[in-house]
């Protein structure tokens, strides 16, 4: 009886890992990791390699990777783009527009950010703006608001000084 148990109990649990390695798609693992590692310009000599053989502008981009390969809830990228040639933005850009969860992304390439981002968040005197759209949408649109600011000062310091 307590072997029958046992076995039940392995039974079920190999169910689970079994169920969990499916969820994650291990079986695809290899293929996946091979794919992020060469659009980021690892050949196949260096996706071999141990990580202590690499510089740290490689390191950086195994990092990358392994957050890409991780497929977080919430992916954070502190500018990606830095140490990746144009092949490597091209193709992250790209890699980008199918992510299905959120990614927040601080950077200076405008060219990235056009390309990538969907909405824009502008910290900006302890305050967060929202814009919809990506980098140019967003210049056009703080532009506009902060012209339509300017005119409603501009009225209401004409106002007051009409009525003193």
């Amino acid at each position: 009886s307590d072997t029958s148990n046992q076995d039940s109990f392995i039974s079920k649990r190999l169910t689970a890992i079994y169920g969990e390695l499916e969820a994650i798609e291990a079986d695809k693992a290899e293929s996946r990791a091979a794919v992020i590692l060469n659009g980021l310009g690892f050949t196949s000599e260096m996706q071999a390699m141990a990580t202590k053989q690499f510089s740290g502008g490689w390191r950086m981009r195994l990092a990358l990777a392994r957050a890409l390969f991780s497929k977080p809830d919430l992916l954070l990228l502190d500018e990606p783009t830095n140490m990746l040639d144009l092949k490597a933005i091209i193709w992250l850009e790209n890699y980008l527009q199918t992510w299905k969860s959120t990614i927040l992304v601080v950077s200076h390439d405008r060219t990235f950010l056009n390309t990538v981002a969907t909405d824009i968040l502008h910290l900006y005197a302890q305050k967060v703006e929202s814009y919809r759209g990506n980098y140019d949408t967003f210049v056009s649109a703080r532009t506009e608001r902060l012209k339509n600011q300017q005119r409603e000062y501009e009225a209401q310091k004409d106002y007051r000084d009409h009525i003193q």
